[in-house]
């Protein structure tokens, strides 16, 4: 590779917060859904979704660089196959990812890499004085963008995650921190004999009650409303499933929930902890190594194995393996007991 074009690569990087920006922008203006109806000339588009007309032309162009829509000769744009994906009704949506990733508290936070880089603080605090999560509590509108795309991702990943899941002879799940109950739907249905308990915020459980209804599998699970950081869990139970949680908190948090865990569960309970785990070779998994970045900014980690194992053991747990195609799945399983061996009742 020449300079010239080593420098242009780098040039790409400098200006990729201009994709992003257009791919949020396009998503939350809903443009792909409107496309979707029918192809338009953007005066057309501007006067459906409100819009300054010659302000929306310069992101269609934008977006025709990108690969997300096309043009004709008669000025009328188009959805590509890629830009399809922007629609909110389609399978593998990433309508609500875009959304919010190009949102606050992550967009100003990532901006802020640098803070973290230096002091080890999340940027997300030093920016907004707060966690994530807090912040969220105190903005309803950012906090139901992001169940919109935590519902989108568990639509798009609990079929793989279900399979992969073996609950033979479990008779009953906490899936702590499930919220939408997408995934616990998907287990109920498997799994006849299986009931379930749902344990997470009221934010987070609004509309978990029809998702299961939907199903015809409310009669086998419970909703309980609480916080993971502070409030017991349900005690006594077989399986307790931490899905894309300990990924969103830092570590000195991630304990105390997994302590919360063990406190609820029996000596013979199993945890399985569904996250994306970091490999050794960081080139294969590119979803892995960007996720860990935007984390570290707001306050979290993809980890490693030997992380996770770590996390575990300063909670009183054991890691004893690691199952699921991480490439199909979007996460990996990790099957974690109490290590008895501890000696602390912790």
């Amino acid at each position: 590779m020449t300079v010239r074009e080593q420098a242009a690569r780098l040039m790409d990087l400098v200006f990729g917060f201009i994709p992003a920006q257009v791919v949020h922008t396009m998503a939350v203006l809903d443009v792909a859904d409107r496309l979707a109806e029918a192809p338009a000339t953007p005066p057309e588009l501007a006067k459906i979704l409100d819009c300054h007309e010659p302000s929306l032309r310069r992101l269609l162009r934008g977006a025709v660089h990108f690969g997300l829509v096309h043009v004709d000769d008669e000025d009328r744009y188009a959805l590509t196959s890629s830009g399809e994906l922007l629609r909110a009704d389609v399978p593998y949506s990433v309508k609500h990812l875009a959304r919010e990733m190009g949102s606050e508290p992550t967009w100003s936070a990532c901006g802020s890499l640098g803070h973290t880089i230096r002091t080890g603080q999340p940027a997300v605090e030093h920016v907004f004085g707060t966690s994530s999560y807090a912040w969220m509590t105190e903005n309803p509108d950012a906090e139901a963008s992001l169940y919109h795309w935590v519902i989108e991702t568990a639509r798009r990943d609990a079929p793989a995650v279900v399979a992969a899941l073996d609950l033979a002879g479990v008779r009953d799940v906490v899936d702590v921190g499930g919220g939408n109950g997408i995934l616990t739907a998907g287990l109920l249905t498997a799994n006849p004999g299986l009931t379930s308990t749902v344990f997470d915020r009221a934010a987070g459980l609004e509309h978990t009650a029809a998702m299961l209804a939907d199903a015809g599998v409310a009669d086998r699970c419970a909703l309980v409303t609480g916080d993971f950081l502070a409030d017991p869990l349900p005690a006594g139970r077989d399986v307790y499933v931490l899905k894309g949680v300990l990924s969103d908190w830092v570590d000195e948090h991630s304990v105390e929930i997994l302590r919360n865990c063990r406190t609820a569960m029996r000596d013979d309970s199993r945890l399985l902890v569904v996250d994306l785990v970091m490999p050794v070779d960081t080139a294969s998994d590119p979803l892995a190594l960007m996720s860990d970045l935007c984390t570290l900014a707001c306050g979290g980690a993809i980890r490693t194995e030997a992380e996770f194992a770590g996390l575990f053991a300063a909670a009183g747990l054991k890691l004893t393996g690691i199952s699921g195609n991480q490439a199909q799945t979007g996460a990996s399983i990790l099957h974690v007991v109490k290590d008895r061996e501890s000696g602390e009742d912790i």
